[in-house]
């Protein structure tokens, strides 16, 4: 399997590199130049994702797979051992519930905060140079609303999960690795975590142990 993947870290790339590698699966991996707007071009739009997106990976067979939870859901399909989505029905729906919150949550407002602000010069300039694809940004004075409302929701799940070692509780899981990429993203992107989460904070450093934690500099779209 072929795994694109960015020069500079981000965190949706980087919840399917953590995800396999915590799983032990070996990917080869093949790394697009993002300031070059290298997945906004052919032959990446053509021949693995038309949105011009990662993360991606290619299978053997050539057939391109796309988007976070669906190459997880793959991998675990392929691999169950150990259970990252989980071994059991309701452990399952459990992680994918909780996926499913902090992607909409707080992934999404998080991103669009960045982009709408640090990093709406850059991906203005997709349309400037006729690139193909392109990033719609959303107008100027959305930036801080979209971060209060990532930075409410971090509090919340903090509040929440007080007491919890990983989001599923003692089970270490698909959503753990999808909120520390997060809040990895925004410790280094101008929206840091509140120190009020103080779960959030420690839950944080735990993850930072781990050998699959990202160990490179932060990266800019300068």
């Amino acid at each position: 399997m072929i795994f694109y993947d960015f020069d500079l870290f981000a965190p949706s790339p980087w919840v399917v590199w953590m995800f396999a590698q915590e799983k032990g699966i070996k990917f080869e991996r093949k790394v697009i130049d993002l300031l070059a707007r290298e997945n906004r071009r052919a032959p990446f739009i053509t021949d693995v994702n038309p949105l011009g997106e990662l993360p991606a990976i290619v299978l053997d067979d050539g057939t391109a797979l796309t988007e976070i939870t669906a190459i997880c859901e793959y991998l675990e399909d392929i691999q169950p051992d150990p259970p990252l989505i989980g071994s059991t029905p309701l452990e399952r729906v459990e992680t994918r519930m909780w996926v499913r919150r902090i992607d909409q949550k707080i992934a999404e407002p998080l991103g669009e905060g960045f982009s709408t602000e640090e990093g709406r010069e850059f991906f203005e300039s997709d349309k400037a140079n006729g690139l193909q694809v392109t990033k719609t940004v959303l107008p100027a004075e959305a930036a801080p609303v979209l971060k209060a409302k990532a930075r409410e929701k971090i509090v919340w799940i903090s509040d929440f999960l007080k007491g919890r070692q990983w989001v599923c509780g003692d089970r270490f899981s698909l959503a753990d690795i999808f909120l520390y990429c997060y809040l990895q993203f925004g410790e280094h992107h101008g929206q840091p975590i509140p120190e009020e989460a103080g779960w959030a904070r420690d839950f944080f450093d735990r993850m930072k142990s781990r050998p699959t934690a990202w160990q490179g500099e932060a990266g800019s779209l300068d």
